[in-house]
């Protein structure tokens, strides 16, 4: 076993991105987010998001995590949402 490295929560080394996946089974089907992925840049994560999910799939969205705003219902107002975005001076409220 010489030369494996066995430290499995080791950092990634800050070179990959959380990317937000939102697929449509059907051209009538709500867009639904499924999950996401890690990549470095869009195109891998396109890559990535291909093989798990364009087979059963009609459409295919990926955003950014760290750019995805969750709305809440009744909050579409988008100037309101990103005002009610967490800051370093205004944490996260908890959901229950």
């Amino acid at each position: 076993m010489d030369g494996f490295d066995t430290t499995v929560d080791a950092p990634s080394g800050g070179t990959t991105r959380e990317w937000e996946l939102f697929c449509r089974e059907g051209a009538t089907e709500p867009l639904v987010p499924v999950g996401s992925v890690s990549a470095p840049t869009a195109e891998v994560a396109r890559e990535q998001a291909a093989k798990l999910f364009d087979h059963a799939t009609e459409a295919l969205w990926l955003c950014p995590a760290d750019e995805t705003v969750r709305l809440r219902e009744g909050a579409l107002d988008v100037t309101a949402a990103a005002a009610a975005e967490p800051t370093a001076e205004r944490p996260a409220e908890a959901e229950e």
